[in-house]
């Protein structure tokens, strides 16, 4: 679940350590950045697939995403995770269980709504090059930490669709040899969306086993 929430951190990364970059790269990154901040809300559909070949590891699952300033829901399988704007619900269903923290004790790396301001550092680009996916013109780029001792990862490939200038896929690269692919299947920026799907409604999971943690 944390893996799936660094990755839409990671969709709209801006590395502001200019004297790392290439200028392709940078610039690429810039107009990213600058389509997205003027986004208030979106809703993604997005595909992901763990891949470990020394474990013989395949997973893949379907998510969604929406997020509305500084609030969510993320979906995933069994879980939902929701920030209400005063706590973190994190429910699962194979047991019937929701936890409660403090939004503040979130890593903010790990916050979508914290997606345009969270790697205005920290990372430096390269560009790799185009190509096309499923008939869409892309630009690919290497992101490197630059404190990789601190990351579980070493390397970050995003894919950006060329004439929206979204990004449209993210590879991570792990130490321990885990690979995980997401792909953006639908993404819906400004979309309208009600405050009720940014709460959790008890009475809408009989018997919940509510663990308040704050």
């Amino acid at each position: 679940m944390k893996n799936t929430i660094l990755f839409f951190a990671t969709l709209l990364l801006a590395a502001n350590t200019y004297a790392q970059d290439d200028p392709k790269s940078r610039a690429i990154v810039d107009a990213v950045i600058a389509k997205n901040k003027t986004y208030k809300s979106f809703d993604a559909d997005f595909s992901s697939r763990l891949v470990n070949t020394a474990s013989k590891l395949d997973v893949k699952q379907d998510g969604n995403l929406k997020v509305k300033n500084r609030k969510f829901r993320l979906t995933l399988l069994d879980n939902v995770v929701i920030n209400d704007g005063t706590a973190l619900w994190t429910y699962s269903k194979k047991t019937n269980e929701v936890s409660i923290t403090d939004p503040s004790e979130m890593d903010e790396t790990l916050d979508p709504a914290n997606l345009f301001n969270v790697y205005e550092k920290g990372f430096k680009s390269q560009y790799v090059g185009t190509g096309t996916e499923d008939g869409v013109a892309v630009e690919t780029i290497n992101l490197f930490p630059l404190e990789p001792a601190k990351k579980a990862y070493h390397t970050v490939v995003l894919t950006v669709d060329k004439a929206k200038m979204e990004p449209k896929k993210v590879v991570m690269k792990y130490k321990d040899g885990n690979v995980v692919t997401y792909t953006l299947k639908k993404f819906t920026p400004n979309a309208e969306m009600v405050d009720a799907l940014f709460a959790f409604d008890k009475g809408k999971y009989p018997g919940v086993e509510v663990n308040d943690m704050r």
